[in-house]
């Protein structure tokens, strides 16, 4: 178990809501189910309940909280120590993620890596991917990981993962009835259920839809698109997402076919300033990021 799903539940038992909890940590909904689940399948306990308007801890996560709540406490106390200890006050990292791509990563992964490797905890942030290459350039964030493709001027990056563009559809969906990939031009006016407008995959895939002259009819841009597409009823709506959202899906209903053109959609990098004062330590974390990743 790692700090950071500690603080991710903490989040989640103090306001018992996936969304403000996930806006308070600039993580999407999904990476917050994740953590839990992996809490929940460690510890082999049920600690919360998602009900109608929030998730309602259980009698045993109440009792457990309070031991979590002491041990970041001394986590964080045992931090400030170390640093008391250099005379220097206690060290950071900042990632930023472009919105959505926390789909992507995984966090505790990132986390260890960073204190493994730097002996710093890690700030992590999902912005806008505009605004990620903003706070590189800046010097407020020491790493970013974007969707392909973006501005990388005065930017170090590497591929760390790809992954294909699907939609998802109930299965008495007429571009269900057949199997294999299917052409973007087989969408064109459909009813379509997107992420939301700021999510780095949705904003390619609508560029790709202008530059083909394909318009999907747009009838809503979510936040979770994988709990939409677990409540999905309806035969007349398809849903983009990504193939790391379909192991997600345990709606029975469902039906996947892959997106073809474009063949990639989601070509996630791992980025930082060149003339960074950290750009040695930088460049051995991108490289042992893209390690744990291995792009196929």
């Amino acid at each position: 178990m790692q700090i950071q799903a500690i603080r991710s539940f903490l989040a989640v038992y103090e306001t018992q809501n996936m969304t403000r909890a996930s806006e308070r940590l600039f993580v999407t909904q999904q990476c917050l189910s994740r953590q839990i689940r992996g809490i929940e399948n460690e510890f082999g306990v049920k600690l919360f309940v998602r009900q109608k308007y929030g998730m309602q801890p259980t009698e045993l996560c109440r009792r457990i909280a309070p031991e979590f709540e002491r041990l970041i406490a001394c986590y964080d106390n045992a931090q400030a120590i170390c640093a008391a200890q250099n005379g220097e006050e206690p060290r950071k990292m900042t990632f930023v993620l472009a919105d959505g791509m926390s789909n992507y990563m995984d966090i505790s992964m990132l986390s260890e890596l960073v204190q493994r490797c730097a002996g710093r905890s890690l700030v992590i942030e999902e912005r806008p991917a505009a605004e990620c290459v903003h706070m590189l350039r800046a010097g407020d964030a020491d790493m970013a990981f974007l969707l392909e493709p973006f501005d990388d001027t005065m930017l170090e990056h590497t591929l760390i993962r790809q992954d294909y563009g699907y939609i998802a559809m109930h299965r008495d969906h007429p571009l269900a009835k057949e199997t294999g990939p299917v052409p973007l031009s087989a969408i064109d006016g459909l009813k379509t259920v997107t992420g939301v407008k700021t999510n780095c995959a949705t904003e390619h895939f609508r560029r790709y839809c202008a530059e083909a002259n394909v318009y999907p009819k747009c009838i809503a841009s979510v936040t979770n698109v994988t709990g939409f597409v677990n409540h999905l009823t309806q035969d007349d709506i398809v849903v983009t997402i990504l193939g790391c959202s379909i192991p997600l899906i345990t709606n029975p209903d469902v039906v996947f076919r892959k997106v073809v053109d474009p063949t990639l959609l989601g070509k996630c990098h791992c980025c930082f300033r060149r003339g960074s004062e950290d750009e040695e330590l930088l460049r051995e974390l991108m490289e042992k990021i893209r390690e744990n990743y291995a792009v196929a």
